[in-house]
Order: structure tokens, then sequence, then C-alpha cells
């Protein structure tokens, strides 16, 4: 009797580890539905997920967007940053004039505010998108997109 139920517990231990290393991980990074023809290419991209509950951004920095050596770079304080932006609010295409981030046009070398915040490369994930090597710094700027503006 002893042995049928040591089987019978070994055979019901040996099921559940099988079937829970199968499951995945709640915690582990959520593939985004994001249809990359629809995003811009040659700059780095994030994934911001609609289904999120945001705050509105209430913070911005006074900066530009600037190009040097075919990359986008973000200029604050004299300080270069690579930006880093949301894959599906961001419309730009490498030599254009102006780049558009939800309903917010920069043109490109204008001073304006950004909602925009520095950030350490460790903390920003994976890319969606990425332009090239030499224009990731070690710097980043992560562009947020601002809330609706209310009439």
């Amino acid at each position: 009797m002893n042995k049928t139920l040591s089987l019978i517990v070994a055979t019901y231990l040996l099921a559940g580890c099988a079937s829970t290393s199968s499951m995945k991980d709640n915690n582990s990074e959520i593939e985004p539905d994001i249809d990359k023809s629809t995003i811009p290419i040659g700059i780095f991209t994030y994934y911001d997920d609609p289904a999120q509950y945001h705050l509105p951004v209430e913070y911005f920095l006074i900066g530009k967007f600037v190009t040097q050596n075919d990359c986008l770079l973000f200029e604050h304080n004299n300080e270069l940053y690579t930006p880093v932006l949301p894959a599906k609010y961001t419309k730009y295409t490498k030599g254009d004039a102006q780049i558009t981030v939800n309903r917010e046009a920069y043109n490109i070398g204008e001073t304006g505010d950004i909602s925009a915040r520095p950030l350490e490369k460790k903390y920003i994930g994976n890319f969606i998108t990425e332009g090239p090597s030499h224009c990731l710094l070690a710097k980043l700027m992560r562009i947020e997109v601002r809330s609706v503006k209310s009439p």
C-alpha cells in the first residue's frame, strides 16, 4: 500500500513539475503587436502599450532634435542624448526637417519644450527599432507621448 501511494505521489509531483515548467512566466516581456511597416526605421524606438494606464505627462524639457553624423539626437543643456521615441506614435523619415510624436510636431534644429526625461541604458529594455550603433550614445532621452489637451 505504501509503495502504491508513494508511486502515485511521485507521479503526481512529476506531472505537476512538467506542466508548470511549460507555463509562460507572467512577468516575461510581452511581444508587442505592432505593424513594423508603419513605424519609423533608423531611429531608436520603444513600445508604449496603449492598454496600460498612463498619467498625463506633466514634465517637459527645453531642447531640440538635431542631426549629426547621420544620427537623430536630442540636445538639452548643451549635451547630446540619443532620443528613444514611442514607436506607434512617431512619424519620421531620415532627412525630414520635422519629427512628429503623437500630435506634436517638432522642427529639427528648433528649440522648444518636449515631454522627455533622461534615462540610463539599463532601464530602457528592448528597442522596437534601432538606429545605427554609432548613434547610441551613453546618455538616452526617453521621449513621451503628451496627453491630449482639453479644449
